[in-house]
């Protein structure tokens, strides 16, 4: 009996033995041996763009005035006067690139003032080429003389007689250049665009779409009441409007062309503390959304002929900025409809106004009475807080509440 025992006692310890076993076998099967390893990373630093225009001995000419060369047999004291057929030019002006890119340039003429029209039949080149043309300048290298002439066009009628223009300054606009590569190719930023130098370029460059910059106060010249002389976005673009867009006085007269900028598609408008639309005097609409485009106005000033803003069909987000009009001489409609939606699309729904930011000038989002009395455009988990200027203005102003 007792070797029974003790041989049942073994057998029964070898089972029990064998089944701890298989278990902790068991949970070895869902271990892994593991390890940590690691590297540092050199850090990020972003490429910069920083272009100047200097002199042949490398001095700045930030803030210079570069005069217009007579012949060297001209007589002592004789006048710089334009004419048919008179060609000046500059002084040798030279372009610095002190940043870490490769950039590409342009050089423009620009703050004209006085007449435009004169300037209609002077034809600007550089180094004898068109002066639009593409100029390409590695990092820290300085480009060849560049030397600016005024041709004015034998054409020239008596009409410009005793015409002028003054304020003209050079202006050098830059952007990447597709030479440096990232861990691909060079071609990640082949469509950098540069900022647009006046209206002819900006109407080019909305009409393509993609990122627009405006980095000068664009006078534009589409005073005409036509559809052609229109200013319109017709590809989603992004407006980054670091200066403005100023429209001629009296557009308010007009029945076609009656604003300064048409959005048929859809667009962010990002813009700095100078940076916006103007209209002038009894002038036209600042801004008119059309064709479903979705609109999102990220601050800046906006000032219109009775209208800062207008949705026709589409929807308009305000997220910042300030907005002002000149009130209608009705006043019935006053500064009721600085910001407005057509009636029959907001109350059918395709036109739609959300405010979630921005200070409206006499104009309480809230309660826009143009689309009734209570219409509220502001968004919500948003409030208005209202302050009343010296002037007597009171400003409504958009916050989180």
């Amino acid at each position: 009996m007792t070797n029974r025992k003790s041989t049942k006692r073994a057998l029964l310890g070898s089972v029990m033995a064998m089944v701890l076993c298989l278990a902790m076998l068991v949970g070895a099967t869902f271990a892994w041996f593991t390890d940590t390893a690691s590297t540092g990373v050199n850090k990020i630093q972003a490429g910069n763009l920083d272009v100047q225009l200097v002199d042949e001995n490398g001095n700045s000419l930030e803030g210079k005035t570069l005069e217009f060369k007579k012949a060297a047999n001209a007589a002592e004291g004789e006048a710089v006067l334009w004419e048919p057929g008179c060609t000046y030019e500059l002084p040798a002006v030279y372009v610095k690139n002190n940043g870490k890119l490769a950039l590409k340039y342009k050089v423009a003429i620009t703050g004209i003032n006085g007449s435009a029209k004169l300037n209609e039949v002077i034809d600007w080149t550089i180094n004898d080429a068109d002066l639009s043309a593409d100029h390409s300048l590695s990092a820290g290298a300085t480009s060849e003389a560049l030397t600016i002439k005024g041709h004015m066009k034998e054409s020239a009628g008596n009409e410009y007689m005793n015409e002028s223009i003054d304020g003209i300054a050079i202006t050098v606009y830059a952007t990447q250049d597709t030479v440096e590569s990232d861990s691909f190719t060079n071609q990640y930023d082949k469509n950098a665009t540069y900022p647009v130098a006046n209206v002819t370029e900006l109407k080019e460059a909305l009409t393509n779409g993609g990122v627009v910059a405006v980095t000068e106060d664009i006078q534009t010249n589409n005073s005409e009441d036509t559809a052609a002389a229109r200013i319109v976005i017709s590809q989603p673009t992004t407006l980054n409007l670091e200066k403005k867009i100023i429209t001629p006085d009296n557009m308010g007269n007009n029945n076609t062309n009656f604003c300064a900028l048409i959005i048929d598609a859809d667009t962010t408008i990002n813009a700095g503390k100078d940076g916006g639309i103007d209209t002038g005097v009894n002038g036209g609409y600042g801004v008119n959304v059309r064709k479903g485009a979705a609109v999102t106005i990220n601050d800046g000033y906006y000032y219109g002929g009775g209208t800062a803003v207008q949705v026709q069909k589409g929807t308009l987000i305000i997220n910042g900025g300030t907005f002002a009009c000149e009130p209608y001489s009705n006043p019935t409609y006053g500064y009721n409809f600085l910001i407005n939606c057509v009636d029959k699309a907001y109350k059918n729904g395709t036109a739609k106004a959300i405010i979630q930011g921005g200070t409206f000038i006499n104009f309480d989002p809230s309660n826009c009475t143009a689309e009734g009395a209570g219409t509220n455009f502001v968004a919500d988990g948003y409030k208005v807080v209202s302050q009343t200027q010296t002037n007597g203005d009171v400003w409504y102003t958009v916050v989180k509440g």
